[in-house]
Order: C-alpha cells, then sequence, then structure tokens
C-alpha cells in the first residue's frame, strides 16, 4: 500500500472539544454533536472505502487509545484491510502535530503519498479521499480549502515541513499562509472544492443539519 490517509481525532469529553460552539450550546451538546461529526467522516471514509488507502488515526489525549478503540469500533468494525493503526499526537501545537504525523507516515512508515484531514468537515468521504491520491499521483501537494479560511485537506508525496511553521492556526489566514509557501517553495499543487467545517452554531445550522442536537 502506497498511500496512507491521516485523521486528527479527539477523544469526547465535554468541555474540551468544539469551545466555540459550546459558548453557544454548552459543553454536553458540543461536546455530543462533535462525536456525531466525527461518527459521520469515519462512516464515509470508510463506507465506500476501495481499499485504496491506509488510515491511521492520531488521537489525543494520549491516553485516551482504549477509550477511542472502543468507541470507534462499532463503526469500523474488524476490518483489518484497510490497515487501521492508533498513534498518539506529538507536539506542542498543531503546526509541529501535523509535521510529526507527516514525518512518520512519509519517513517512518515510507508511505510514497500521505493526506491529512480532521473530524469536522462532514462532506469528506471516500470518493473525495481517492480523488485527492490520484492528484497526488502527479502533484506535489492537494489542499482543499474551508470556507472559514482554513483547510479540511492537506495531501503530499512528499515531506514538506515548510508548511506547517508560521502559520496562524486557528484563523482565517490558514490556507492563505499555506499557499503562499506552497507557491514560495515551487511546489506543484491542486485546489480541490471548498466545503464548510462545523465550529460555530451558525455552521451548524447551515451546513450540517442532519447533526441532531440531542
Amino acid at each position: 500500500m502506497n498511500n496512507v490517509l491521516i485523521v486528527f481525532l479527539k477523544y469526547p469529553e465535554p468541555g474540551k472539544v468544539k469551545t466555540r460552539l459550546a459558548k453557544a450550546l454548552g459543553n454536553e451538546k458540543a461536546c455530543r454533536i462533535y462525536q456525531l461529526l466525527a461518527e459521520s467522516v469515519i462512516r464515509n471514509i470508510f463506507l465506500k472505502n476501495e481499499r485504496k488507502y491506509d488510515v491511521h488515526i492520531f488521537f489525543t489525549p494520549i491516553d485516551k487509545k482504549n477509550e477511542i478503540v472502543t468507541w470507534l469500533k462499532p463503526l469500523i468494525g474488524n476490518d483489518t484491510e484497510t490497515g487501521i493503526h492508533y498513534i498518539p499526537q506529538e507536539g506542542a501545537e498543531l503546526g509541529e502535530r501535523m509535521s510529526d504525523a507527516f514525518q512518520q507516515a512519509l519517513q517512518k512508515k515510507s508511505y510514497e503519498r500521505s493526506i491529512i484531514i480532521g473530524t469536522d468537515c462532514p462532506g469528506i468521504d471516500a470518493a473525495l479521499i481517492e480523488d485527492a491520491f490520484e492528484v497526488l499521483k502527479k502533484k506535489d501537494i492537494v489542499i482543499g480549502p474551508c470556507m472559514d479560511g482554513g483547510y479540511y485537506l492537506l495531501g503530499m508525496s512528499g515531506l514538506f515541513p515548510d508548511l506547517f511553521s508560521g502559520i496562524d492556526w486557528s484563523t482565517d489566514c490558514v490556507f492563505d499562509q499555506t499557499m503562499r509557501k506552497i507557491q514560495r517553495n515551487h511546489l506543484s499543487y491542486m485546489i480541490l472544492k471548498t466545503l464548510a467545517d462545523i465550529d460555530t452554531q451558525e455552521d451548524l445550522s447551515h451546513h450540517a443539519p442532519h447533526i441532531l442536537i440531542l
């Protein structure tokens, strides 16, 4: 297998996920929405996965591996053909953690192409991932912009750690700053369609009405 999908995942705990959403809906509801979003993305990834990529779930907190495996097992089952691995995130901030994940995938595990996603964007599915891996056969980078100025997907056919330094994470500048670095490093790239991730009550209403507030 030459392709690996990195999924960044948090264990759903009230007060520790979807903090912007929690300001409007409270910690318990925000946590439940995060859980439903994550489960939706995981299902989308595996539902029509044609075994074109392995899946490495990089999780946090690092002491929640058993709980995360138990949580996801009903969604994934015993699908050993997909090459599922659970790996703790390492790094002080998001850029360091993402850079480390790519390094593990592309250098330590020797995959040729790697894509990273989060679990906030319900529009991500197996077909989109497979199309992105096809792009990486010809391009250095594939990137999927979010409506809020971030990105929901980043793929690489090599290791380019400069893309993770000097980025103002969790702001509306992330995509533009990353694109400037891609162009400054003379990397070939393709931009995917723009999708919405879910960070606010307005996002939820407009882009994920199927995610029920329980």
